[in-house]
């Protein structure tokens, strides 16, 4: 059957240039296999991307170019990732502020960043492309919807509010700072101007890692987020919830780096792919929960997702190291909260999937009173289920289709009936009508022993094109070497991927970095930027000492 992919790529600041190795390796591979493919059901396709801080701007750069422009992602050295990661960027660059910008809004010149958005996802679109990507599906000639999301932190959070019984002045509130924006891409032109300009900024903003690049500000409306609470309390339903919105709609909202607060937006893709399957179900008649069988979820990260708990001893936790800890604990809950997500749904469907198999050996060998439990399960059902009962009962037995035909073979029709019924009463009381299991794959690196670019936060990499060279190299040397694994063509029923042969070969290293780099190479290439960065604001001297002062007096307080 034909495969599809939902591609997840995390924050990585100057390791862009990694993430762009991986997506130059995948996506020529998608293609070759698929241009080879005899028949429909062999390919792969895309139809999902999602992002956060500099994966975001990655995906909706490829978003863009798969729908409109696949020439523009061939080229080992020429294509549009290479282009931005590698070539267009650098800390020389950053740290060239124009005059204009406000020196204290971010250490770095956004408007770089701002120009590199525009010219990869505005300027781009006025030149006729060469068209849709082999990894993009056509139907009667026309490319299929792609949907993106990015994900990013909203600095003024948005309210909301949960009216409560015994309380007619207000309810439960909260606010929340995790946002996202999701955007469709079609193969249509026409208003694609206000489109790439939203997804322009949604990029810019995802990508404006803390300190680092001035906050993005985004125009947003209440409808993107809920129902706005009713002015009158007597409209209030208890229950419900409803956006406490402050002001006018659409009002702007300044954003930052979407990977503070999820790293890993696999819950965004997942909630695209459910909407990617629902309109393939109304147009194709697909089932909706037979698209787990064939789809798979591709993360692409910079970072290991090896344990990071550690051996800590209370007696020797001082008030600095209790505090350096609870920024641990905070990053590894930001990092992995969508893994631990996604994993627990796994777990609930795993648990379905054991029971309906035991429940069908059970009425296959007789053990079971048919006509009672058909009585119990009909009228539980017409309670949980309601109106849904015919669809879900047909999608049930499609989905379980090996352990019906088993009750229907041993026990009858009648009985093979029934163990749908009573399987659609255990997933409505475990609340997973609308899930599905993820199979996630990832293609990931460890920062400290592969990437040249990993060290102050991910920075180093802006410090000298060679080392952004190395780390595309690295994609690209890990992504071939994923794709050869038998796991990985067994889930995507791959028997020989159209270049193995020459994957063979060593991918050469031309950056002519060794790791691990020392830190002299390090200083060298960040001391004529820092110099230059000095000289635009010099009171940067000033605000140094007072840091080195203010550290030096803590540091002796505590040591006293």
């Amino acid at each position: 059957m034909t495969k599809r992919l939902a591609i997840t790529i995390a924050g990585a600041v100057s390791l862009g240039s990694y993430e762009a190795g991986v997506l130059y390796e995948l996506l020529r591979a998608i293609r070759t296999y698929n241009e080879a493919a005899l028949t429909e059901d062999k390919k792969i396709y895309i139809d999902v991307l999602t992002g956060a801080s500099a994966g975001g701007m990655t995906a909706a750069m490829v978003s863009q170019r798969l729908m409109y422009d696949a020439a523009s992602l061939e080229g080992e050295f020429t294509n549009a990732l290479y282009q931005a990661w590698v070539q267009r960027i650098s800390l020389m660059g950053l740290v060239k502020m124009r005059w204009s910008e406000k020196k204290w809004h971010s250490l770095f010149s956004s408007d770089l960043i701002e120009a590199i958005g525009r010219e990869m996802l505005i300027t781009s679109m006025e030149k006729k492309g060469s068209g849709p990507h082999a990894a993009v599906q056509q139907i009667d000639g026309v490319a299929q919807t792609l949907r993106v999301g990015l994900a990013l932190t909203n600095l003024n959070g948005i309210d909301y509010m949960i009216p409560i019984a015994g309380n007619d002045d207000d309810g439960f509130n909260y606010t929340t700072s995790v946002d996202q924006m999701t955007f469709e891409v079609t193969p249509d032109h026409q208003n694609h101007g206000l489109l790439w300009n939203q997804m322009c900024a949604a990029a810019v903003g995802s990508g404006a890692f803390p300190a680092a690049f001035r906050p993005k500000a985004i125009q947003r409306q209440v409808e993107e987020y809920g129902d706005r609470l009713p002015v009158n309390p007597a409209e209030w339903v208890e229950g419900r919830t409803y956006v406490k919105w402050r002001g006018k709609s659409p009002d702007a909202f300044p954003y930052s780096d979407g990977g503070v607060l999820q790293n890993q937006p696999l819950g965004i893709a997942k909630n695209l792919v459910d909407a990617t399957v629902k309109d393939r179900t109304a147009r194709l008649e697909a089932s909706a929960f037979c698209d787990a069988h064939d789809r798979l979820y591709v993360f692409v990260a910079p970072h290991s997702v090896q344990s990071s708990a550690e051996t800590l001893i209370v007696q020797r936790i001082t008030i600095w190291g209790e505090l350096k800890q609870l920024i641990n604990v905070y990053m590894r809950q930001a990092m992995f909260h969508d893994w631990i997500v996604a994993e627990g749904v796994n777990q609930e469907v795993r648990s379905l999937d054991k029971r309906a198999s035991q429940l069908a050996k059970v009425m296959a060998a007789g053990s079971l009173d048919i006509e009672s439990l058909r009585k119990a399960s009909s009228e539980l059902n017409a309670l949980l289920i309601g109106s849904d009962g015919p669809e879900r009962l047909a999608r049930l037995k499609k989905q379980y289709d090996a352990e019906y035909e088993e009750v229907s073979r041993d026990a009858g029709p009648q009985a093979a009936e029934t163990f749908v019924n009573a399987l659609a009463t255990l997933e409505a009381a475990a609340h997973l009508e609308d899930r599905d299991k993820m199979k996630i794959v990832a293609v990931i690196a460890d920062p400290q022993k592969e990437l040249a670019g990993s060290g102050l936060s991910a920075f180093v990499g802006f410090f000298k094109k060679s080392f952004r060279e190395h780390d595309y190299w690295v994609g690209r040397k890990k992504t071939r070497e994923y794709l050869k694994r038998s796991d990985v063509k067994s889930i995507l029923e791959v028997t020989k991927w159209p270049e193995e042969d020459l994957w063979n070969t060593a991918l050469p290293n031309l950056s002519g970095v060794t790791l691990p780099l020392s830190k002299f190479q390090v200083i060298r290439a960040a001391t004529i930027p820092a110099i230059i960065m000095v000289l635009i604001r010099p009171a940067l001297i000033i605000l140094t000492l007072v840091l080195c002062g203010f550290g030096f007096g803590l540091w002796y307080l505590l040591h006293r």
